[in-house]
């Protein structure tokens, strides 16, 4: 039977139903360039595994089509204990390329199955993009602790390093508020080429705040989009 439906995740910070929005900036352009959705959905059957399942939804807003289009769509579909993905859909249109993939990840096996059946060696414990972003969230994050975990990427597994950097407060529209920065590297021969830097709130919900990274295009700054809070 399945278990039945519940919003609260024993361990996690966050719920199950929790929608984070955010606005993707870039230094050329003053509006935003796009608008990138996250969404917890219920607890339920996933494909013969008692699951959660995870989206993300990213789009180009009207003021970055004249440098690029994209419209990615992501699904991962976890463990609700251990939030380790069993299945990852991916489904890229980015100017005029478009690509879809599936996988079907064995924890127990350490591989990752593509739809033509080709097998990905991977370390037991590997995440994909979007577990990640939720598992961060319930790490040991107090400066300076490091932890390392295995992550696919590109149909490969690499390490990702996530450094807890210093606490700091940052400025989210009239908001401030106190975060952790956190460098997040990798086992290439260039582990900081994007140099990836995140805050997460310093309390309990440990909210991703804002992402920076630089790319082909300059630096890229993604910000939570924070409802300002009604007072009674």
């Amino acid at each position: 039977m399945s278990p039945p439906p519940s919003t609260t995740l024993n361990g996690f910070p966050f719920k199950v139903g929790e929608q984070l929005n955010y606005q993707a900036y870039l230094a050329s352009v003053q509006q935003p360039v796009g608008m990138i959705a996250f969404q917890i959905r219920p607890r339920g059957r996933y494909f013969d595994h008692d699951g959660l399942l995870l989206s993300v939804t990213a789009e180009t807003t009207n003021a970055a089509q004249r440098l690029f289009f994209a419209k990615d769509m992501l699904s991962s579909y976890v463990d609700p204990e251990t939030l380790l993905p069993f299945r990852s859909e991916i489904d890229l249109v980015e100017g005029k390329r478009r690509s879809k993939e599936i996988l079907t990840i064995n924890q127990d096996y350490g591989t990752a199955t593509t739809e033509r059946g080709r097998k990905i060696e991977m370390p037991v414990g590997t995440h994909d993009y979007l577990s990640i972003f939720y598992a961060v969230r319930s790490m040991n994050l107090s400066p300076p602790k490091r932890n390392a975990v295995s992550i696919l990427v590109n149909g490969r597994a690499k390490t990702l390093v996530i450094t807890a950097l210093r606490r700091e407060s940052i400025q989210l529209g009239s908001e401030k508020i106190p975060a952790i920065q956190l460098s997040l590297t990798t086992d290439d021969q260039q582990p900081d080429k994007f140099a990836l830097r995140a805050w997460i709130s310093d309390d309990d919900r440990r909210l991703p705040l804002r992402l920076t990274a630089m790319t082909e295009l300059g630096q890229l700054r993604v910000d939570l989009v924070i409802v300002p809070l009604t007072r009674q």
